[in-house]
């Protein structure tokens, strides 16, 4: 049992939610979390679920047996739940890794929470790469985040090569395989992207318990689905004669139609029924086509912040582009000798307004960092910023500290075919370049 007095040594309201939660005092519902792997018991309150979840709400007022009290939960993983009750009892987001954060997005979906599914979709999209990019396609889909849904094919595109050969690909969804093999362009050889085929069907195979001979119709269902897709024509003849032409994936009847296809190109022979004769296109690796525009700032002087500072500009750009994030200082150390690798906790919001249509896009950002680095701050999806219009973009500094203000005397800024022009930029900045693309 809790001390009497354990309110007194519970400083904030974040902390005493998280109190209950963890001693399970005054609980009147148990969450019993289960997979395959793990079980987990989570003692909670009616009270303080309803109020975060209108789905809880209309679970407990509809059909919830007093005298039954444990939930069984089959569908979350239990460390995904305890999470969310954190959030829930202490208004803290703890993500730890790409698939718990896609985790936490299914829960938010289900719960109806969208202030945590916003900051998991967050986490999410800085957090993609050619290591989980088919899986953020996958969770993307699932969630209508089109965005996410381009910039995951974007990578795959990209970085074909090192995403097939992760570990991760033989676990992708059948529909996901099907396209990437629809896409006109894949950094990849299509002999390479023929191995990866045969080895992901293995594993669906082992998936379905469907390896043996007696399973070759099964087998053949899931080929049908795939080879067809392969763009055959676009290797050499021999590459093809000692590769695909004697595997499994291929019979010999169309084996045949495909050689002659690539041994003369003028052959009369018709390929498979169904299949490509396209020769796809190789896709250059553009992965790094973001813009990092430093910003001449003049006058540096430390500025002792106190929360809530805000520092704006207002610009308009000759082309049609897309504004990523932001650079930012972060605070340096009061004392002149701090210690190397010295970290504080920053917490600052961005801001992008249309001053027309007075659209207003934000993202915040909480994270430790050393003192005196060059934060990179991303929006949660890309800004579209339309040519001749006016936007102003901002940023509030919410933790007290000492940060480097600078003032942007120049009034325009070009790379390459893109002019930025700037207006009312005479007052001190806290951000001090701009991610981009175009």
């Amino acid at each position: 049992m809790p001390d009497n007095d354990w309110q007194i040594h519970q400083g904030s309201i974040a902390e005493r939610g998280k109190f209950i939660l963890k001693t399970g005092l005054w609980s009147d519902c148990k969450f019993v979390v289960s997979n395959a792997q793990n079980r987990k018991e989570f003692k909670a309150h009616k009270l303080i679920l309803s109020m975060s979840s209108p789905v809880f709400e209309k679970m407990f007022q509809n059909n919830f047996d007093e005298s039954e009290n444990d939930i069984n939960i089959v569908d979350i993983q239990p460390e995904a739940f305890g999470a969310m009750l954190n959030y829930i009892y202490a208004d803290e987001i703890k993500i730890q890794s790409f698939d718990q954060a896609c985790e936490l997005c299914y829960i938010a979906n289900k719960y109806m929470m969208p202030k945590l599914l916003k900051h998991c979709t967050s986490y999410i999209w800085k957090d993609v790469n050619y290591t989980n990019a088919c899986r953020g396609y996958e969770f993307a889909k699932l969630f209508d985040q089109h965005q996410l849904m381009e910039k995951c094919k974007k990578i795959i595109q990209n970085q074909t090569s090192a995403i097939v050969t992760h570990s991760s690909f033989t676990e992708i969804q059948l529909s996901t395989l099907k396209m990437i093999l629809e896409e006109t362009a894949l950094n990849i050889s299509e002999a390479e992207l023929f191995k990866a085929v045969e080895s992901w069907t293995r594993a669906e195979f082992e998936r379905r318990d469907i390896c043996g001979n007696e399973h070759l119709e099964e087998q053949q269902a899931i080929y049908s689905e795939l080879v067809p897709h392969i763009c055959f024509l676009s290797m050499r003849p021999t590459e093809f004669a000692e590769g695909p032409a004697v595997s499994s994936l291929l019979t010999k009847d169309q084996a045949f139609a495909i050689l002659m296809n690539l041994s003369s190109p003028n052959c009369s022979y018709p390929m498979p029924p169904g299949f490509s004769k396209m020769s796809r296109k190789k896709q250059a690796d553009d992965s790094n086509k973001n813009i990092f525009l430093g910003w001449p700032l003049e006058n540096y002087t430390p500025t002792n912040n106190l929360p809530m500072s805000e520092s704006s500009l207002n610009f308009c750009c000759n082309k049609d582009i897309e504004i990523v994030g932001v650079m930012v200082m972060g605070q340096i150390h009061t004392n002149s000798r701090p210690s190397l690798g010295e970290k504080y906790r920053e917490n600052l919001n961005i801001y992008i307004q249309d001053l027309l249509s007075k659209k207003y896009e934000c993202s915040s950002y909480k994270s430790t960092v050393e003192y005196a680095a060059r934060l990179d701050i991303y929006f949660s999806s890309p800004i579209k910023i339309s040519h001749g219009r006016t936007y102003k973009l901002g940023i509030v500094l919410n933790q007290s500290g000492s940060y480097m203000s600078g003032t942007l005397h120049a009034k325009e800024l070009i790379y390459k075919s893109v002019n930025f022009t700037f207006f009312n930029s005479d007052q001190p900045m806290f951000i001090n370049g701009i991610i981009f693309s175009f």
